[in-house]
């Protein structure tokens, strides 16, 4: 800067330009530092042609594991264990006595309920042929059959077996087939004449499946003419 006749300061182009200069100077120093230091804090920046090779990762520290602590009581003391040894004792041996067990009374038998049916009182019993019109020219067994209220009671079985004369005999008649002895009426024709037995023959009423209903009873028969029917009449009794 250059002053002129008159006091007043006057500007050079030269002056200008130089100051121009030093100022693009400064600014490019001041560029170019900030750029080194760039690249100093990370040299992978795109503008470093020239980068460093890529370190391998590193493991980090050791993470510390925390121990547990253990705190006991201020006083505490350990307590000393004490291992008590026993003292063999003489046990007395008592002798056993023996009770002799109480004898229960026999059981009372319990009776076993019978058959159903059972001979009617008074049979059987020999009578004079009053079933048919033959008279002494015939022999037979027959009679009733009644419930447990007197009842007649027709369609049950009546097996007569055994022996007479020296000839079997197995003869089944049904109740009611005899009408002109009764309602439950049944009927044996035994022989053509009479012969007398005792206990060859017996008797024994069933149901119709043939499952016995009584007793067998055994037959007494008699070779005169007035006793040539032996009547035997049934009740129910349970």
């Amino acid at each position: 800067m250059e002053e002129n006749l008159g006091g007043a300061p006057r500007f050079s182009l030269g002056g200008l330009i130089l100051n121009l200069l030093t100022f693009i100077i400064l600014l490019a120093a001041l560029g170019a530092g900030g750029l080194f230091a760039a690249l100093f804090v990370n040299p992978y920046l795109p503008i470093n042609h020239y980068p460093p090779p890529t370190l391998p990762p590193t493991l980090g520290p050791p993470t510390a594991t925390p121990t547990p602590e253990i705190f006991l009581p201020p006083t505490w003391t350990p307590t000393p264990t004490i291992t008590l040894t026993p003292t063999a004792t003489a046990t007395a041996t008592s002798t056993p006595t023996l009770t002799p067990s109480p004898t229960l009374p026999p059981e009372a038998d319990t009776p076993t309920p019978g058959p159903p049916f059972d001979l009617q009182p008074g049979s059987p019993v020999l009578m004079v042929n009053f079933a048919n019109d033959l008279g002494c020219n015939w022999m037979g067994v027959g009679g009733q059959v009644f419930d447990i209220e007197g009842a007649p009671i027709a369609g049950l079985g009546v097996h007569l077996e055994g022996e007479l004369g020296g000839l079997p005999i197995n003869l089944d008649a049904l109740t009611g087939s005899a009408s002109n002895l009764g309602p439950a009426g049944y009927l044996f024709d035994v022989s053509d004449h009479p012969i007398a037995s005792d206990g060859s023959l017996w008797i024994q009423l069933n149901d119709t499946a043939g499952v016995p209903l009584s007793a067998q009873i055994s037959l007494i028969t008699s070779d005169k003419c007035d006793e040539n029917f032996v009547l035997v009449n049934w009740r129910q009794v349970r």
